[in-house]
């Protein structure tokens, strides 16, 4: 399992987003995606808007799905 991050360089809630996930010890390792230059894995996951994060399974399936930029407590219930 890992979780895809979607976020925009344009995105000041994805800054705070990847501010708060620094902080953080996370159980799955995390892989960042840039809409602007992925398109086509932010329209495989329907991802329409940032910051988005998909958890998913070792083949690539969504398991579940966290949008906008979120405390450390409910990242941490999302992952739990």
């Amino acid at each position: 399992m890992k979780v895809l991050k979607f976020s925009a360089d344009w995105c000041r809630p994805c800054k705070k987003l990847a501010e708060t996930l620094d902080q953080m010890v996370l159980p799955y390792g995390i892989e960042s995606i840039d809409i602007d230059s992925d398109t086509q894995k932010a329209m495989d996951y329907n991802v329409r808007s940032v910051p988005t994060m998909v958890l998913v399974d070792d083949e690539g399936a969504e398991v579940s799905r966290l949008v906008g930029p979120r405390t450390k407590a409910d990242i941490g219930e999302w992952l739990a």
